[in-house]
């Protein structure tokens, strides 16, 4: 057993230390929508980048690939914060999309991409790709579709002119900027075809794209044109919206298909295809500029029909547990596109960046669903506070003019939040008493005295000028006190700082690191409060930096100082703290407050 236990618990120090040192990483993958392509088809392959209280992530370097040709490149990212037992979890997603396409046979690989962070290399797993002639599952021979009776079979029969075609339909040529485009690409025939694939990916400059269908076989549908019958095979649908004003071109789109030719002998049994493409027609869109008279300020970049719905996840919070308020916003339109509204300031509340979550689908050509923004508000004092109403305001293209909705004002209460310690009054100079030497009149009592002038009264007066002196100082000093705030703040903030630094340390010590980064931050913003005479918990970072130049404190000490106070915040919310040298950060607390 002892010769098992050794090795047993070295594995689990050296896993927990592996674990350790993986705190803090970011996760890097790679992933694509399908491993089975057609030659020439277009797949998605997409760099994912997650971690938690992660940094701007540069863009990562995609391996050369010399039978895989990319297409084009965009970028997305989502943050997500949670608070969980009083801590904030800051996680962030950034995603790189390459659209790619292959141009050899067989089995392919793509490589690992790789990303530089913080100094570090990231590396993703290679991935394995199977090229076939026809993506998968893709066209398998008509059988009497679109042929059949009535239906032509070979192109001996017919010409190709107006009988085999790619067809693109947008629903208007007219729109605003952020209005819908519900666009359709289908393929018309009266040939019998096998085999098909994207000869030139259909790309939309210009627009954001919400894909709706896309196609992996033929799914052939009869309709009769003009007297004539075709087989209709839907290849892509999409939802576009323009994001510029301007003409717009939808580009010319590619599509290679296999035509089945009848055998012409007696010993071509099985017949032939013959490889043609098919191109489709450029469509201008008219794209009409959003009217600048009558614009909102609120105006986010919402265009369609909305309504707006908002509500706070609680109304009381003690020890600064952060408040929640939700708003969502419902309805028809370019919904992915809206910004977040903006809350005005409220003395006493620190209101952070929302996270933004889209939960939207695509009914009948439209994008319908909610857009919800969670704002987290965390109260920097006591009392009841007010959140004013949030507006948004979005443009209806039916109406032709912009709409404001609001909801709110939101009200809570606040206790047991951290705020600077009060102002204690000062107290007045009390005269405790005098003693009185009498003369004794006793004649035979008194001594020989010398002549000459004795050297102590000197002395004593000299001492009483400066008791005098002093008395009267501290009395002009006792007197500032009470009649002047700021002076008595800056008199005592000395003292003030060094208690809440050693309550800090005694924290510290008890390996009570929440409470130790609380109490720090209180001791920093404290000190600036009392050195100054700013109420601090009411003032945002702009302004405090602001006050801060205004009386001569130096940049690189305040962004010191904001350093400071931002890893203090991060530390009580978020479980990264822990990673950290909370001895480091004391230090450097008390380096900013010196040079202060």
């Amino acid at each position: 057993m002892r010769r098992l236990a050794a090795p047993f618990l070295a594995l689990c120090l050296l896993a927990s230390l592996a674990a350790a040192s993986r705190a803090g990483d970011i996760e890097f993958t790679a992933s694509v929508d399908q491993t089975t392509v057609g030659l020439g088809e277009q797949f998605q392959l997409v760099l994912s980048v997650r971690g938690e209280d992660m940094l701007s992530v540069p863009q990562p370097s995609l391996p050369a690939m010399t039978a895989i040709d990319v297409l084009g490149r965009s970028s997305s990212q989502s943050t997500n914060i949670s608070f969980i037992g009083g801590q904030m979890k800051k996680e962030a997603t950034v995603s790189f999309i390459y659209a790619l396409a292959a141009k050899q046979l067989g089995k392919l690989t793509i490589p690992a991409a790789t990303l530089s962070y913080q100094g570090r290399t990231y590396s993703t797993q290679p991935i394995e790709l199977t090229v076939e002639k026809s993506p998968q599952g893709q066209a398998t021979p008509m059988q009497g579709a679109p042929g059949g009776p009535g239906v032509p079979q070979t192109r001996s029969q017919i010409p190709l002119e107006g009988n085999l075609y790619l067809s693109v339909t947008a629903s208007r040529r007219s729109v605003y900027v952020g209005e819908p485009i519900a666009i359709d690409i289908a393929l018309y025939t009266r040939f019998q075809v096998e085999n098909g694939g994207w000869a030139v990916v259909p790309t939309f400059d210009g627009f954001w794209n919400e894909k709706v269908f896309d196609a992996n076989r033929f799914d052939f549908v009869r309709k009769t044109i003009d007297g004539r019958t075709f087989g209709v095979a839907d290849l892509k649908r999409a939802v576009l919206f323009p994001i510029s004003p301007g003409e717009a071109t939808i580009k010319s789109m590619g599509f290679n298909v296999a035509v089945v030719q009848q055998s012409q002998s007696i010993f071509d049994m099985l017949g032939s295809t013959q490889s043609l493409r098919v191109d489709s027609k450029p469509i201008t869109i008219k794209v009409l500029p959003l009217p600048e008279a009558g614009k909102p300020a609120e105006f986010t970049g919402g265009v369609g029909r909305f309504t707006l719905t908002g509500a706070l996840d609680h109304t009381v919070t003690t020890n600064g547990e952060p408040v929640n308020l939700t708003v969502r916003l419902t309805g028809t339109g370019n919904l992915r596109m809206i910004e977040p509204p903006k809350l005005g300031l409220v003395p006493g509340l620190k209101i952070l960046t929302p996270e933004t979550k889209d939960d939207v689908r695509v009914e009948d050509g439209s994008v319908r669903g909610t857009k919800t923004f969670r704002f987290p508000i965390i109260p920097q004092g006591d009392g009841k506070f007010e959140v004013p109403a949030v507006t948004v305001a979005y443009f209806d293209p039916e109406t032709k003019g912009y709409k404001k909705l609001s909801v709110g004002p939101f009200a809570f209460s606040a206790s047991g939040s951290t705020t600077s310690a009060p102002v204690t009054e000062a107290s007045g100079l009390k005269v405790l008493g005098t003693d009185i030497d009498y003369i004794k009149p006793d004649v035979t009592s008194l001594g020989q005295m010398s002549m000459d002038p004795p050297w102590w009264p000197n002395v004593m007066m000299l001492l009483s000028l400066g008791t005098v002196g002093l008395a009267v100082g501290y009395r002009s000093h006792s007197q500032r006190l009470q009649s002047d705030r700021g002076y008595a703040r800056m008199s005592r903030s000395t003292a003030l700082v060094k208690r809440r630094l050693k309550q800090a340390e005694q924290l510290l010590k008890k390996h009570d690191e929440k409470g130790f980064h609380a109490e720090l931050s209180r001791a920093l913003l404290g000190y600036l409060g009392d050195r100054f005479n700013l109420d601090t918990p009411a003032l945002t970072r702009d302004q405090l930096r602001s006050a801060l130049s205004e009386r001569s404190v130096a940049t690189p000490t305040i962004d010191a100082l904001f350093e400071v106070v931002d890893r203090c915040e991060v530390a009580r919310f978020s479980p990264e703290a822990a990673s950290r040298d909370p001895r480091q950060l004391f230090d450097a607390a008390r380096d900013v407050m010196a040079r202060i």
